[in-house]
């Protein structure tokens, strides 16, 4: 299992819109073959939003980042985050410790 880090700072006014992405892309993320979990996280700061996602692997997180990248019509894909978002959001990858 794969756990996968995603930090998303919001652009100033922007959160409202992008939580309404994020609430409208996430259910098809969560059912993308290999997501075991996807939970979002708001740091008191007010413009900053976690998710954290657990994945088959890092291969299967992959697909789903190829696959979401691809803009489509009435699809929220990852170049809508830009005009959102401050900076290039960069997944960080995780693997168990075996503790």
């Amino acid at each position: 299992m794969t756990l996968v880090i995603f930090e998303l700072e919001a652009k100033e006014g922007c959160m409202d819109e992008l939580k309404a992405m994020l609430r409208e892309a996430l259910p098809d993320t969560r059912a993308y073959p290999g997501c075991y979990d996807l939970s979002v996280f708001a740091d008191p700061d007010g413009k900053t939003l976690l998710l954290v996602e657990a994945w088959d692997s890092q291969e299967a997180y992959e697909r789903y980042f190829a696959w979401r990248a691809n803009p489509g019509p009435g699809f929220a894909s990852l170049e809508d985050l830009g005009p959102l978002v401050e900076g290039e959001p960069a997944p960080r990858f995780l693997e168990p410790a075996g503790l």
